[in-house]
Parts: C-alpha cells; sequence; structure tokens
C-alpha cells in the first residue's frame, strides 16, 4: 500500500491508508509515544477513579442528608464536595493538556511524513520530542474555543427566552436540539482546520479563516471517514474499556444501596482495583485513538491534494 500523504482519495482510502501506517509502523508510534502514554494513564486512572468512587459517594451523601433525612447540608460534606469539584476541574484540565501533548508526540512523526515521506525510528526509548507539543495544546484548545463560543450564545438566547418571551417547553426544547445539532455539524471542518494548523506555519486563526472554508466544501468527505473510522474505534473501545465500566457501574449501584440503606457491600480493595483497571484502560485507549488520529492525517493530505489539482485546472 502506497501511504504518500498528498493523494486524492476516497474516505475507504483514507481509512485504509491510516490503519495500515499504524499497523506498519507500531513499533515506531509506540516507541515515540510511550513515556507520554504512561503520564496520560496516570491522569486517567486519577480523574476516573475520582469520577467512579468519590464524586457518587458525595452525591450519595448529600441525598441521603437533604431528601432522604431532610436535614440542613453538613458543613463537611459542603467542604469535601467543593474541593472535590475543584479537584475535578483540575484534573479536567490537565487531562487536556496531557491528551494533546500525548498526540503530539505522533503528530511530530507525521509531520517528519509530511516533509520527507518517511519517518525514522526514534533511537532512544527514554526520549520525547517538544517540537509540536504547544502548536498541538494550541490547536487543541482553540477548536474547542470556536464550539463553545456558539454554545455559549445559544444558551444566553435561550435563557432570555425563558425570561422574557412566553414559549412552550417543546418549542425551546426543539430549538436547543435544532441548534446543538448544527454545531456539532458545523464543527467537523475544524478537525481539518486543526490538523493544517499543527503541521504547517502560522497563527490559528489565519489558518482557520482560510481553512474552515475548504473543509466545509469538503464536509462530506471529512464526515463519512470520521463516521466509519468512529464506530470502528467506538467498537474497540467498548471491548478494551468493558472492565472500567463494569467497575464504575458497580461502585455506583453500591452507592445507590447505600442510599437507600443497605450496607456499602464493595471490598477492601475496591478503590485500589478502580486505579489499577483505569490506568491499564487509559494506556490502552492511547493506541485506540492513535488509529483515528493517523486516519485524519490522510483525510487532511486527501483534501490538500484535491484542492492543489483543482487549483492547477482553475489555472
Amino acid at each position: 500500500m502506497e501511504y504518500t500523504l498528498y493523494k486524492n482519495r476516497s474516505y475507504r482510502s483514507v481509512i485504509s491508508a491510516g490503519f495500515g501506517l499504524y499497523f506498519t509502523q507500531f513499533r515506531l508510534f509506540f516507541k515515540a509515544s510511550w513515556i507520554m502514554a504512561l503520564i496520560y494513564a496516570a491522569v486517567f486512572a486519577a480523574l476516573g477513579t475520582l469520577c467512579a468512587i468519590k464524586l457518587p459517594a458525595i452525591t450519595a451523601e448529600i441525598m441521603k442528608q437533604t431528601l432522604v433525612q431532610h436535614q440542613l447540608l453538613a458543613r463537611e460534606i459542603a467542604e469535601e464536595y467543593l474541593i472535590t469539584g475543584g479537584i475535578f476541574i483540575v484534573l479536567t484540565l490537565l487531562y487536556i493538556v496531557v491528551e494533546a501533548f500525548t498526540f503530539a508526540t505522533v503528530l511530530n512523526k507525521l509531520k517528519e511524513h509530511q516533509d520527507t515521506d518517511k519517518m525514522m525510528v526514534p533511537r532512544r526509548w527514554f526520549g520525547v520530542r517538544t517540537k509540536l507539543m504547544g502548536r498541538t495544546l494550541k490547536g487543541y484548545l482553540f477548536s474547542l474555543l470556536v464550539i463553545l463560543i456558539p454554545v455559549l450564545v445559544i444558551a444566553g438566547v435561550i435563557y432570555v427566552l425563558l425570561k422574557y418571551v412566553a414559549l412552550a417547553p417543546i418549542t425551546l426544547e426543539v430549538t436547543a436540539l435544532i441548534a446543538t445539532l448544527s454545531i456539532v455539524l458545523l464543527s467537523f471542518p475544524l478537525i481539518y482546520v486543526a490538523m493544517k494548523y499543527i503541521l504547517n506555519k502560522g497563527g490559528y486563526f489565519s489558518v482557520f479563516s482560510k481553512a474552515y472554508g475548504t473543509g466545509l466544501s469538503h464536509w462530506g468527505h471529512i464526515f463519512t471517514t470520521c463516521l466509519i473510522g468512529g464506530i470502528i474505534i467506538s467498537i474497540l473501545m467498548g471491548i478494551f474499556c468493558l472492565p472500567a465500566i463494569v467497575l464504575t457501574q458497580a461502585n455506583v449501584m453500591a452507592q445507590e444501596g447505600f442510599l437507600n440503606g443497605d450496607p456499602l457491600g464493595m471490598p477492601d480493595y475496591a478503590n485500589l482495583l478502580t486505579i489499577v483497571t483505569f490506568f491499564l484502560t487509559g494506556f490502552v485507549l492511547v493506541y485506540l485513538y492513535m488509529p483515528l488520529l493517523l486516519v485524519c492525517y490522510y483525510m487532511y493530505g486527501s483534501i490538500e491534494r484535491y484542492e492543489q489539482e483543482k487549483n492547477k485546472l482553475k489555472i
């Protein structure tokens, strides 16, 4: 199979090229990313354990005091809830940064492939190149910002309508649903914009102003590629994440039983088991996400090639 980046490909060929490069160069990608993958797994384990154990436990205690016992919330529980919420926010932000840096280790190799049509296996196992880390993080955050701004605008409009205009609830629900769906569909070209920004020069919004329209004109290609690739990855994630899902569900059900007066019923080693499970799941997730990143890389190359050929025809 030919793994040249700039080639006009169908969505099937893009997915095939992305997965093909992943499997043929897995050792290279693993050697370049395993250190950041371990850091990602540690952050994922901390965040996952917090969501699976601590947050359900505090929520159950709050509901027990306020809804079941009809008491005022104890000061200690309120403080613990605020502290846990703060830790959750910090871990979420750290997760975003670490995820971007982890993918940057792969994008470093893809940048090398874009420039030379080759990738060199890293000489050292203990080494992380920081070349594209900042650019990847900025592309990640700016793309989220572009999505967040219209979401906040729509939320503000709905708030104003609820406060000052008499509309049926079903009307607002349908309006919010249509607006949300529109934002989701219009965000797909941002994948092309982010990839173009990370792998080339220029500021994000400068690239955005030129590339978003191009991505929008290839919306069908981007959507179909991401949909098929996402379905494949989601099936694999469902299989490999099953232990973490089962543990999370067990913890939540235990807290529900505690809320109804039953004993907690979780073994003493439940916390350690949850941490280890989420750590292993997080490490595996890095290498489940990676083929989708390579698919987006070839999708970007296919669009670039198409635009080059179109410009030549115009000339």
